[in-house]
Parts: C-alpha cells; structure tokens; sequence
C-alpha cells in the first residue's frame, strides 16, 4: 500500500515542467535554482530505480556551472551513463578538463561505447553531441601535447557537425594543418548534406574568409563557385556581424597592414592577440599599456591578458619583464605558438641568437602547419652566417605558406649556394619570406640571388598595383635591391632603387647613406657628401655616412695637398703711381716708401 501511495505522489509530479525551469534557470543564470529543480527532476524521474540520461546531465551541467567539478562528474561516472549517453560524457570530460585533468577526461572518453562515438546520417542531433565530445576530446589532447591526435578528432568533429565552428576555430589557431590541408578539408565537407542551402552559404563563407587569414583581403570576398543572388544576400547580412569584422581584422594583421587592422578590430575585447601585435608595430604604448592593464584586472586567469603585458614591455625594449610574463601567459596556455615566437623575438633582439632559434623551435612545434616559425629560425641561421641551414628553413616556410610539400635537396643542391636559393626562388609565394630570404643570400654573398629574391618580393607585395604605390614598409626592400647592384657593379639602378625607397620614406638615413655611397662611385663627391651630410642630420651616429664622408674629405685634402706642391705662379702687382707731396719738416725724406703714412714716432715729453 506504501508503494502504491509513493507512486501515486510521484505521477503527480509534473517532470516536464521541472525540466523546463532548469532550462528557463539556466537560460538566466540562475545556476542554484536551476540545479534544485534538475535535482527534483532527477529524483522524480528514478521512481522506477533509475533516472534518465537527461535528467542526470541536466543536474550534471548545473552542477558545473556552479563550479562543483567533481561533484558533476560523480553525479555522471557512479551512474555509468558516460558509457552510453553522449552529453554525460560532454559534461564529465569539461568538469576534468576544467579542474586540470586531461589524462582522467580521455579515460572517460576511452570507456564510451564505440558505437555513440560513430556519426549517424539521419540523426543530426547526435552528430552535434558528437563533435562536442569531439571537441573536447582535443582540448584533452592537446593539453597533452598530442597535437597531431587534436588535430585528427578536430577534423572529425567538423565531419559530424560542419556547422561546429568552434572546432575549426581551434584548428586554425593551433596551425596543424596547411593552408592546402585546409582548404582540402573545407572541400570535403558534407555541408549541402546537413545544412540548407542560404546557411551552407553562410558556411563555406565564413570558412573560406576564416582560413585566408594571411592574404590580404580584397574587394571580391564572395567566392566564384557562390556567385549567386543569394550568396549576395547573405555576405550583407554576415558582413554586419563580428566574427566577419575579427577575420578582416586577421587578414589585414597578416598582410601587415597594422592600421587598418586595428581599425578593423569589432571591440576592445575580442582578437587580443592581434590588438597587441597592432599596437606594438604601430608602437602605441600608451594604448598597449592601458589595454594590458584592463585584461589583467577583467581576466587574470587568461593567457592573452599576460601575453598583452609581455607585449608592452617587449615594445619599451624591457626584454627581462617581457619574458617573465611570457612565461605567465606559457603556463596558462602551454600550446600558444604566439607566445613563444614573442618570446624569439625578445633574444632575438639582444642577439642571443641560439635561445631565440630553441624558442622558435618550440613555436614550431606547436604551430607544424604554420610558416612563421621556420622563418625566423632562416633568420637567425643566416645571422649565424650558416647560409645553408638558414636557405633550408626558408624554403620549409615558403612551402608551408603556399601549402606543398618540401622535398629535400639532392645531395649537389645541398652544397652549392645556386641551387639553394634558386630552389627557394622557386617555392616562394609569400613577400616577406621572399624578403629574408633576399637578405639572407646577400649576406651568404649571392648577389644575382638576392636580387631575385628581392625583385620577387616586390612583385608579390604590390600585385596588380605601381612601384611606386607600394606601402612605406617596403622601402627597406628597395634599399636591399639598391645594394645587390651596387654589389652587382650597377651603381646607377643602385642609386635610382635608393631613390625610389626615399620616396616611399623620405630623408630615411639608410636610403640617404647609400645613395651617397652611390653618388660617390659614380663619380660625384659632392652630391655624395651633401646626401651623407643628410643622413647624419637624421642619424648621427650612421656609421655608413660617417665613414663615407671622411673618405670624401681624406680625397678631397689629398687634392689639395697635391695641389699646394706644385709650383703656384707669380703675378706682378701694377705699379700705382703716387704724387709728390711738398717738402716739409713734417714730410719723409723723398728716397723713403711714400706708401708708408703710419706714425712710427713715439713722444717722450
């Protein structure tokens, strides 16, 4: 009879209604009601012994929004229901990831049945459960330092559900894959499959603008294959929102536009990582400074808060501090390939080549499908004077930009200097590998190399516009071309590149320095002094103006000394006629200089 009476109170028990004020609750953010509800909910619905797999991940999620950990994945694991019900084990792996245990969240995934791990064609709800398990199940990988398994459950996260863009966001920010792996994998998904035909569209936009994030963007930002009416409608609609504003933003930051990008930036708080590199290169520091002190109060337990900071103090060249609070920002997020190429750059900057290529190193391995980190170490290789290491990683670069494989050299290539840059020639796509490289072969004394190398960079960097509309940072390209014919023994195109770098920066002391250097081979000492007196009035302490101006001043006292031995002919002086003056007491005997009129006497009286 008690059983009966027990029954009977629980039927009376509206389930649905309780499982709508945990949602109504948890859409509010009242996580403590919520969870006395999910909780009366879970105890109602186990009448028959157990609870639903519903009602358990509703507790389990407010349990967890409260910050109860363990107490949600209890709630989970003593059930066994992140065995076999996909959400349980989304909210158990979140609850080990966030309380730092990503060996204990890949063990709960390793217990699921296989078959809710397989994606399901006529079942999209599970497939979205799916990717979020997925998702996770990366997150867990990673801080593992797995990132080719992250990488895989990443993509296969986008396979489920290609509307999951949290999985491809992750994707791209961890650089795994290659710009051609990439737009392979965008190609393959099912999208036309498990979206409509306007949100498909909405898809492949956003996902075909989101990995273009190192061109500049252009004018055309619907692709061809979607050139529609439609398609129209809907970049208007996406073109108002702020994902689209972050990836112009991104584009422009990786063309090196910095003002646009920042101009770009939807809000103060989203993109920190390309604000901070904004306001370095642009050197705002009283900007980085107040945007690094906002994060640190708002978000202390966030990576890019300190990444800011080490930014500030890496712009007023406190090379120390900034590291310090690197090392904060690689604590808190250890697979930050950005934090550690920062961290490059400040050794870099003392010349402390070896511990800048070991920081490099460790970016690529966090970034294996991005070109930046072997660019640098080509870098600090060519700085070492070790031309064929530093050829080596500059083609890895170039082809990891232009997304195709890198085939070693053969065994002739890797020792003769032609070969080595021809073959980098050969991969570059990129203007500022093309650049390095440019400058790398001039120091390995390759001059033709380099001029090619440069003269391809500034192909690439202008496009379908003029010379002489290039951006002002190209100026320092045109001055490397200006020297590779000079080394060349083409003094006058030397002197016509220097020219046209100071007309994109004018009275630049290195363009003046060499146009001087230039002027004086081609035989005009003092055009050449007046351009070296210039750029010492801009940089006094150029070395290259300093020493050409002594020169021009040593040849020119040469001249003169040669000039004072020879013999200097004698003019005489007309005769000037002087009329007598009256003989008087006062007056000089007449034999006397008549010329002489000075009073040489002195009075003793």
């Amino acid at each position: 009879m008690a059983k009966a009476e027990s029954a009977t109170n629980m039927d009376c028990l509206n389930i649905e209604f309780m499982r709508s004020l945990v949602k109504q609750y948890s859409e509010l953010g009242q996580w403590t009601s919520a969870f006395f509800w999910a909780d009366a909910a879970a105890a109602a619905g186990s009448g028959n012994g157990q609870a639903s797999g519903d009602d358990i991940w509703l507790l389990a999620s407010a349990m967890l929004a409260r910050g109860e950990l363990h107490r949600a994945a209890h709630a989970v694991t003593t059930r066994g229901l992140h065995k076999r019900h996909l959400l349980c084990l989304g909210v158990v792996m979140r609850a080990f990831l966030t309380a730092k245990e990503p060996a204990t969240a890949l063990s709960m995934f390793d217990e699921c049945d296989p078959a809710l791990l397989e994606p399901r064609n006529t079942d999209q709800t599970h497939n979205r459960a799916l990717a979020g398990v997925l998702v996770w199940q990366a997150k867990a990988l990673s801080s593992l330092e797995r990132r080719e398994a992250a990488a895989e459950a990443l993509t296969s996260a986008l396979r489920a559900d290609c509307a999951c863009y949290e999985a491809l966001d992750l994707l791209l920010d961890q650089h795994a894959l290659t710009s051609k792996q990439e737009l392979e994998l965008i190609e393959s998904l099912p999208i036309s499959q498990q979206l409509s035909s306007a949100e498909g569209i909405l898809v492949r936009m956003a996902y075909y603008e989101r990995l273009q994030r190192y061109v500049p963007p252009s004018p055309a930002a619907i692709p061809p294959t979607m050139d529609c009416p439609m398609a129209q409608e809907v970049e208007a609609v996406r073109a108002r929102t702020a994902e689209a504003a972050a990836c112009r933003a991104r584009r422009l930051c990786g063309a090196a536009r910095w003002r646009p990008a920042l101009a770009a930036l939807p809000e103060p708080w989203a993109c920190v990582a390309v604000r901070a590199a904004c306001l370095v290169e642009l050197r705002k520091t009283a900007d980085l400074f107040a945007f690094a002190h906002t994060l640190v109060d708002a978000y202390p337990q966030e990576w890019t808060s300190w990444f800011a900071v080490g930014c500030y103090y890496y712009l007023i060249g406190k090379s120390e501090f900034c590291r310090r609070y690197l090392s904060k920002a690689k604590c808190l997020e250890p697979g930050a390939g950005c934090v550690w190429l920062l961290y490059g750059h400040s050794f870099a900057r003392e010349s402390e080549h070896d511990q800048a290529m070991a920081a490099y190193f460790k970016a690529s391995q966090l970034m294996s499908g991005c070109h930046l980190p072997p660019l640098y170490v080509g870098v600090e290789c060519s700085l070492l004077n070790n031309p064929s290491m530093s050829a080596k990683f500059l083609a890895r670069a170039a082809a990891l930009h232009h997304g195709v494989d890198c085939a070693e050299p053969q065994a002739g290539e890797a020792e003769g200097s032609k070969g080595r840059w021809e073959r980098v020639l050969a991969l570059v796509h990129e203007p500022h590998v093309a650049h390095e490289a440019g400058a790398a072969a001039f120091a390995a004394g390759d001059f033709r190399a380099a001029r090619a190398l440069l003269l391809r960079a500034l192909d690439i960097a202008r496009g379908n516009k003029d010379l002489d509309d290039l951006d002002a940072r190209w100026a320092p390209t045109l001055d490397a071309l200006g020297h590779a014919a000079r080394a060349l023994g083409r003094a006058g195109e030397a002197l016509s590149w220097h020219s046209r770098a100071l007309a994109l920066r004018p009275a630049r002391a290195a363009s003046l320095a060499a146009a001087a250097l230039c002027l004086a081979l081609l035989g005009r000492p003092a055009d050449a002094a007046r351009s070296a007196h210039a750029a010492l009035a801009r940089d006094p302490d150029d070395v290259v103006a300093h020493t050409l101006l002594d020169a021009i001043l040593d040849k020119l006292d040469a001249a003169a000394a040669v000039f004072a031995d020879e013999e200097i002919p004698q003019f005489p002086f007309p005769e000037v006629a002087v009329p007598p003056a009256p003989l008087t007491p006062a007056t000089p005997h007449p034999r006397s200089d008549h010329t002489n009129t000075s009073d040489m006497s002195m009075s003793f009286d």
